[in-house]
Formats: C-alpha cells, sequence, structure tokens
C-alpha cells in the first residue's frame, strides 16, 4: 500500500507539473507550485526527482511520449512523399501549437537536446533515406541534407507559433514554409 501511496505522489506531482508547462511554459514549473498542486511536501519532490531540473527532465519526457504517439496517428503511406513528409511537418506543427508552453524545452534552441530529440531525426532521416533510394529527392539533394534543412526549417516554424499560439498567420506561415520545402527537396512526383 506503501508503494501505492508513493508511486501517487509521484504520478501527482508528474500531472501538476505537466499542466503547468503545459499552461504557462516550463519556467512556471517551481518546486513550490508543484508541490501545492498535488498535495505533496518538497522532500517528496527531491525523493522521485532529485531536484526542479530532473522534474523537468521528466515531463519533457512525458511530452515526448505525446509528440511519438502523435506522430504515429498520423503517419500515412500515401505513395506520394511529398504527403508523407507534409503530413509529418503538420503534425509537428500542431504539437507544437498543442503544447506552446512544453515545446520550448522539449527542442531548446541552446544547451544539451533531450536523448528523444535523436529519436525524431533519426526518424526523419529514415524517411529521406527512404525517398533517396527511390529516387524521389530532388537531383543534389541528398537524405542528410534535406534532413538538416527540414529540421532547421520545420524547429523555426514551431518554436515561432509556439511562441505565439493564437496568432490567425500560425496556419499560412506552416503552409508556406512547408510547401517551399518540400518543392525544393522533393522531386515532382508527375515528372517521374
Amino acid at each position: 500500500m506503501l508503494q501505492n501511496m508513493v508511486g501517487d505522489a509521484r504520478e501527482r506531482m508528474l500531472a501538476a507539473a505537466f499542466e503547468i508547462a503545459t499552461r504557462d511554459g516550463v519556467d512556471a514549473v517551481s518546486t513550490r507550485a508543484v508541490c501545492a498542486a498535488a498535495g505533496v511536501q518538497a522532500p517528496s519532490l527531491y525523493h522521485h526527482f532529485g531536484d526542479r531540473a530532473g522534474l523537468i527532465r521528466a515531463v519533457v519526457d512525458i511530452a515526448f511520449e505525446e509528440y511519438f504517439h502523435r506522430k504515429d496517428a498520423v503517419a500515412t503511406d500515401d505513395p506520394d512523399p511529398r504527403t508523407r513528409v507534409a503530413a509529418g511537418w503538420d503534425a509537428h506543427v500542431a504539437f507544437a501549437l498543442a503544447y506552446p508552453g512544453l515545446y520550448p524545452a522539449m527542442y531548446p534552441t541552446s544547451g544539451p537536446l533531450p536523448g528523444q530529440v535523436e529519436r525524431s531525426g533519426a526518424l526523419l532521416r529514415a524517411g529521406f533515406d527512404e525517398l533517396e533510394q527511390v529516387g524521389a529527392l530532388r537531383p543534389g539533394i541528398t537524405a542528410a541534407l534535406a534532413t538538416n534543412v527540414l529540421r532547421a526549417a520545420l524547429r523555426g516554424v514551431a518554436h515561432a507559433v509556439a511562441a505565439n499560439p493564437d496568432s490567425d498567420d500560425n496556419d499560412l506561415t506552416s503552409v508556406v514554409v512547408r510547401d517551399a520545402l518540400i518543392k525544393a527537396l522533393v522531386a515532382d512526383p508527375a515528372r517521374g
């Protein structure tokens, strides 16, 4: 029974921190706010997470679980590579819009990156490796280059929409950049 109570306290703290980060951003996740929302004392937080940074890492882990779940849910087997790249782009930007307070902690613009960023990048690279193997990339575009270009642009757009999630221009900004990049990277299937 004690183990269930301990697990409950940990889960309550994670849920509280996730909610605060989602609503107000990661900077608003304070030890005091999380403990108050979870109904625990600070020593419990330190016991389970070590410190605030450990709690933030745990919250980012949960956010990435949700991110990969959402990406898997929109994965498409459409034969048009442009459609597949667009679906991945749209899912990423939609996540940034849904979790604007968490996105900057998941994909920080400086400092160390969470390990899940490597997994995300590997999935993107695997998709472009496949397109390169079947000759679906434009001449002179390698899978490595396509991955780097798309990753840079996608993170830039996602950070911009997360910073101002209520902007009426978010959808148009995302679509314009997405379509321009896809046109620059992926060969037109009609030209075979």
